[in-house]
């Protein structure tokens, strides 16, 4: 792979990469797209990242779906399919990891210990092994686009982190490829998540500024849903996630609730 994008960048060809874990809906496919759009290569990665999962966690049994994932991989019109083996990334001996410090430790990284060590030492090889121009991350996953770009500030990876939309169900859910876990009944509980994210932008318009303020009218919206439970959420500034108390400037407002035991990410970006 590493050769392959060393000769195409030789021959003046533009690279796009789009990291997955695979298992792909139309939100991954809305970043291939976008990554076509932009380049003249577009590598899509597909590698479940054990280093990212921790004790207990659903490494096992992420669902994979390698055939099907080449099939709507090749429709949206990338080029190369990088699909590495844990061996191939993870090699014996290995011992070299990112850590992001606190911007790693707050949000999910609080709830999910090492969990952006091993996003961050994962997208890190990832770029040196595809050498793209550009790669394309989902905003749903709001506090992981951040920490990679902060990464690649920090470390002078030469390449530009593009946001992609959040891109949703018909009934406003964000796309997860975790929503295999979930049933139909669960999905349309899920549909709470979106509207507390439009409640709070209702209230922002309204003047009201309070993170602690915006965050009781929400929760008490999600929580009036049987079998739905609030992790957390919170108020960050865009994009290093300074934690917010009175909102200002551009704001991520960002959540995870847990339906049948299944977490839920969720964010909107709001310039106020």
């Amino acid at each position: 792979m590493q050769a392959l994008s060393e000769s195409l960048r030789l021959d003046g060809k533009t690279i796009g990469l789009v990291p997955t874990m695979g298992a792909l809906h139309d939100g991954h496919l809305k970043l291939v797209e976008k990554a076509v759009k932009r380049a003249d290569i577009v590598i899509v990665s597909i590698f479940v990242n054990p280093a990212q999962f921790g004790p207990g966690e659903d490494f096992s049994k992420y669902p994979r779906a390698f055939k099907s994932d080449c099939l709507k991989i090749e429709r949206a019109g990338a080029n190369i399919i990088f699909h590495p083996s844990v061996d191939d990334i993870y090699p014996p001996r290995f011992g070299t990891y990112i850590d992001m410090g606190w911007m790693g430790e707050m949000l999910e990284g609080e709830r999910r210990p090492g969990h952006f060590k091993g996003v961050a030492t994962i997208c890190a090889k990832l770029f040196n092994i595809t050498k793209p121009h550009f790669a394309v991350f989902g905003q749903k996953d709001g506090q992981q686009l951040a920490v990679i770009r902060q990464m690649v500030r920090d470390l002078n990876f030469n390449l530009e982190i593009i946001k992609g939309p959040i891109v949703r169900t018909k009934e406003g859910v964000a796309m997860s490829s975790r929503h295999a876990y979930l049933s139909e009944n669960d999905l349309v509980k899920a549909q709470v998540i979106k509207l507390s994210l439009e409640l709070a932008r209702r209230l922002i318009k309204r003047g009201i500024r309070s993170a602690s303020a915006i965050e009781r009218w929400m929760r008490k919206l999600i929580e009036s849903v049987p079998g739905v439970k609030v992790d957390y959420i919170a108020f960050n500034r865009w994009d290093d996630l300074a934690p917010l108390k009175k909102l200002s400037g551009e704001v991520m407002i960002s959540l995870v609730v847990v339906i049948s035991g299944v977490r839920l990410l969720d964010n909107t970006i709001v310039k106020i």
